[in-house]
């Protein structure tokens, strides 16, 4: 009974082993939505529909614990996920630990139309081909798949996969509020938005054709109703206050205009005579400082001329300098010599 007992015993070890052998991925659905079909026939059904529906896929490299999230249709093998993710990576498929030889799908593992999971994915040679993103975390754009759950009506909730993705460059600053200590950036919603556009009514409003109109404004009185009451039987209208008026001298429209016309004139002669005195009296001002600045002038050269006949009968007088004596001598040979 030992030895039976050691025998079956050996023989599980070594189906385990085979089974560990004929596996290449590690995969686990830890963080799927919904649970997998519990009936074999709705797993069916689900396969015979065409499975187009995308579904939000986590991959997690082992054992640098970096995280890739791609969408992949739910009806894709595990075969198929593996070539792509090879080529993301940069590496051979065949070193990517896969499970079930290819044959499982996204779907077998339990997720739905617009659903997640995630898996863990090794490398079989780590020394030669590890797992890691071919760009940093910092300088990787790979877009971030997420599934947003908008409802347009009352009851009705509809599920669209978006995609974002950030911009490597820093965004810039268009406006809003910067602190002088911190430098903190705090942008302005108005300046960063683009305005909302406003929808098209189908008539062209600005076109090169058209014509603008000026609009003229003209005051019309309302009509208004007179009457004129008269005494009259079982009606009596005092006269006591009324006036006898006399109508004036009638003027015609030539009289009138002539009338206007000499009053302009008027006007313009009064005016034109101002600007004339203005101007003659900037003129008289101008010549009066002319004549004070030529006054100056002339006293200023008599006084100079002066003073330099003083200067110059001082040294003849009192010679000091070589030049002194140069000037007697000067003038001493023209009085000797007239001609």
């Amino acid at each position: 009974m030992s030895e039976q007992t050691q025998t079956q015993e050996q023989s599980v070890k070594e189906e385990d082993e085979e089974e560990e052998n004929t596996d290449n991925i590690q995969v686990h659905g830890q963080d799927t939505e919904n649970e997998p079909p519990e009936d074999d026939k709705e797993l069916e059904r689900q396969r015979e529909e065409p499975q187009e529906d995308p579904a939000t896929v986590k991959v997690v490299l082992v054992p640098e614990g970096h995280v890739m999230t791609v969408a992949f249709a739910i009806g894709l093998s595990i075969q198929e996920l593996k070539c792509h993710l090879a080529s993301e990576l940069r590496v051979p498929a065949e070193v990517l630990q896969i499970s079930l030889d290819g044959k499982s799908i996204l779907m077998e593992l339990g997720v739905r139309p617009h659903g997640s999971t995630r898996i863990e994915m090794s490398s079989i040679d780590p020394n030669t081909h590890p797992l890691r993103p071919v760009r940093p975390p910092e300088q990787d754009n790979m877009p971030d798949v997420i599934t947003v759950r908008v409802q347009p009506g009352l009851n009705m909730s509809i599920s669209v996969l978006t995609v974002s993705s950030a911009p490597p460059q820093q965004k810039a600053f268009l406006g809003g509020y910067r602190h002088r200590l911190t430098n903190a950036e705090y942008h302005h919603a108005t300046t960063q938005t683009l305005p909302r556009r406003r929808p098209d009514k189908g008539v062209i409003i600005f076109n090169r054709e058209t014509q603008t109109v000026k609009t003229l404004e003209k005051s019309q009185a309302t009509p208004c109703s007179a009457s004129t009451q008269t005494s009259g039987i079982g009606c009596y209208i005092s006269c006591m206050n009324d006036k006898l008026v006399t109508p004036g001298r009638y003027m015609t429209a030539a009289e009138y205009h002539d009338r206007r016309l000499k009053a302009v004139i008027y006007l313009q002669t009064c005016t034109r005579r101002w600007l004339a005195q203005q101007k003659v009296e900037c003129i008289k001002r101008e010549r009066d400082r002319r004549l004070a600045w030529l006054e100056m002038r002339e006293r200023q050269r008599l006084e100079e001329k002066k003073e330099q006949m003083r200067d110059r009968r001082q040294r003849f007088w009192n010679p000091q300098k070589r030049e002194d004596f140069n000037l007697m001598y000067q003038a001493l040979e023209n009085k000797n010599n007239p001609g």
